[in-house]
């Protein structure tokens, strides 16, 4: 066997340390590669380029038999003799200067309130800092895999008690609170245009040619209605609504919300004299005691009868509401939440109808010449609601618009109140008053409360365009409903019957009426919301 000869391990030496050299270089060539250079002849900003050592590759290969026992030593190059120093090489790398440009490298800014924990983000709740005695204290913080989903809630669920929606994670009760920062309120504040459902009248004020001997009646020829028989208080009105709201939770997931409505008051009135209409009457269904019960009317103006007759009618409806709600973030996708909603529910409204009538008595009338007659009938109802509310609320956001609806039910209590009263003035010398009108008599006069169960449906839908900062410019629609409310048409006797008897005896007529319908409210709204 032959023994490895001196310049063999001298070889290897100086491969090995090549080796390492080369492992240096490499390492240090990015740093420099951040170095930007200019190529004269283009005028292009490009990374140097270090052109490597050229290595002298050796002409022999040496081939050594070895065992292995003398190969398996833990130094290798033992045998190289003591006395001969091996001679190292050094070699420099070559830069070139070249223009570059003073551009300063900026470091992107890490958000305070994002800090490193374990490969997670960690949120620090803005709401916990305090300042104490001059020193500034951390407030609570909250670890999650990702930056846009804070983990909020509780660290466990196992009931409804963790969550009233029943999930593990968003908005526990136990970080429900109200807060007074910017950040935790919201609202809006809109203009409401809407038209009301109306109301039926029967006919109030009739006329008819002055040759007939019943000028006016109900189905006589030539009578003609002019107040009556068709829809009134449905036209548009103005109001307005508020809503405030504030986030319970520092994760903007539960939230209570108020809002307060009404609708400005809707009016209707008409009124004519004699000089406009020479054929003013009342109609009415006359089942005086003793007499053969039909159709008749009370002459406000006609010729010869009277010398001057004027009639008024003047109906008015007003509606209101508000109500208050916990909202409880239950879905959440796609750029869209959904809410479940519930809590009270407030709703009112107030219809009333006033006729008037004034004559004086002309050369054939029973009464003394010039006697002045006037006779009032007035009918008012009013429906008040009280309740719990069940609902959705949802919105959902691109860009720069926005989406929001509401659909929600509340369910309670109505109470309905009536009033109505009438009067007759008879003026001469004297002044005398009788308690009892055409329509409103000792009958049905007074006050009458009820209470029933009742349903406040609502839908709103409204768009949003962000013109402002954290503000949006909105448009939508609304609607809701009273179910089992009470108008002036209902407290009408339906045949418009009376007994004019005095003292009254049967049929006891006018009859006391509630009659009930469903009322609702519906429009458009525009308006400014404060955003979040």
């Amino acid at each position: 066997m032959r023994l490895p000869r001196a310049h063999d391990a001298q070889t290897t030496l100086w491969l090995a340390l090549l080796a390492m050299f080369a492992s240096v270089t490499i390492n240090i060539l990015p740093a420099n590669g951040q170095v930007r250079t200019k190529k004269p002849d283009r005028g292009v900003y490009q990374p140097p380029m270090v052109t490597p050592s050229k290595r002298t590759k050796s002409t022999e290969d040496f081939l050594v038999d070895a065992s292995v026992t003398e190969a398996s030593g833990v130094n290798a190059i033992e045998g190289l003799p003591q006395d001969e120093e091996v001679q190292l090489l050094r070699r420099e790398a070559s830069i070139k200067q070249v223009g570059h440009s003073e551009d300063a490298l900026q470091s992107w800014p890490m958000p305070a309130q994002y800090l490193p924990s374990d490969g997670n983000v960690i949120y620090h709740d803005a709401y916990q800092s305090n300042v104490i005695d001059g020193e500034y204290t951390e407030g609570e913080y909250y670890e999650s895999d990702s930056i846009h989903e804070p983990n909020c809630g509780c660290d466990s669920c196992d009931s409804y008690g963790c969550d009233s929606y029943g999930q593990c994670g968003p908005g526990s009760w136990t970080n429900a609170r109200l807060g007074f920062t910017p950040d935790r309120w919201f609202g809006s504040i809109e203009l409401l245009l809407m038209f009301r459902s109306g109301d039926t009248l029967p006919p109030l004020l009739t006329t008819g040619p002055t040759t007939s001997p019943n000028p006016g009646q109900i189905g006589a020829a030539g009578t003609s209605v002019l107040v009556g028989n068709s829809s009134v208080l449905n036209e548009m009105t103005a109001g307005g609504r508020l809503q405030l709201g504030t986030w319970l939770d520092d994760c903007h997931l539960r939230s209570m919300v108020f809002r307060g409505w009404l609708t400005g008051d809707e009016t209707f009135n008409f009124e004519t004299d004699q000089s406009r209409t020479p054929v003013i009457t009342r109609p009415f269904f006359n089942v005086t005691t003793g007499e053969a019960a039909s159709q008749d009317t009370q002459v406000i103006a006609t010729p010869d009868f009277t010398t001057v007759g004027v009639a008024t009618v003047h109906a008015a409806n007003e509606v209101h509401g508000a109500d208050i709600s916990i909202r409880q973030q239950a879905y959440s996708r796609f750029g869209g939440t959904v809410d479940v909603l519930y809590g009270y529910q407030y709703m009112r409204m107030n219809d009333s109808l006033r006729t008037f009538s004034t004559s004086t008595a002309g050369a054939s009338n029973a009464l003394p010449l010039g006697s002045v007659i006037s006779i009032t009938d007035s009918f008012e109802a009013e429906n008040e609601f009280h309740g719990g509310q069940l609902g959705f609320a949802s919105r959902y956001r691109e860009g720069c618009w926005s989406f929001r609806s509401l659909w929600k039910v509340a369910f309670g209590q109505l109470t309905r109140r009536s009033a109505l009263s009438g009067r007759t003035e008879i003026s001469n010398v004297t002044t005398v008053v009788d308690p009892n009108g055409l329509l409103v008599r000792s009958t049905n006069d007074g006050t009458e409360t009820d209470h029933t169960f009742g349903w406040v449906p609502e839908l709103d839908l409204s768009l949003g365009w962000h013109q402002f900062p954290q503000f949006d410019v909105t448009v939508g629609y609304h609607i809701i409903a009273m179910t089992d409310a009470v108008q002036v048409s209902g407290l009408i006797d339906p045949q418009l019957a009376s007994n004019l008897a005095d003292p009254v005896d049967d049929p006891l007529r006018p009859s006391r009426q509630l009659s009930d319908k469903t009322f609702y409210v519906h429009g458009i709204h525009f308006g400014l919301e404060y955003v979040f």
